[in-house]
């Protein structure tokens, strides 16, 4: 897979490998992807679940205006697990 296999409307990147949450081992990306219709980014923090039988959990960070935005967002999520862990429980939430 190259580089460019993703469009350049879309913004992948790792936040977590392995963040243990209520028991669970998640996986946790932040995902940017072009809005239709409008400058910016809709901006998600995915959680994918490592073990069978859990449900992949997304929290929407709302709109980012620029590339620059949304790879200050990373920088502000990277390493930080307790946030990730209540944006988690915020989306998580009946």
């Amino acid at each position: 897979m190259t580089k460019f296999s993703r469009p350049r409307s879309w913004v992948e990147h790792r936040l977590a490998d392995a963040l243990e949450i209520e028991g669970a081992t998640y996986t946790v990306d932040l995902v940017a992807r072009r809005v239709t219709g409008s400058a910016g980014f809709r901006v998600t923090v995915v959680f994918l679940p490592h073990e069978s039988g859990r449900l992949e959990v997304e929290a929407a960070l709302g709109q980012a205006a620029t590339t620059p935005d949304v790879h200050a967002r990373v920088r502000e999520l990277s390493g930080a697990d307790e946030r990730l862990r209540q944006l988690f429980r915020e989306a998580a939430a009946p």
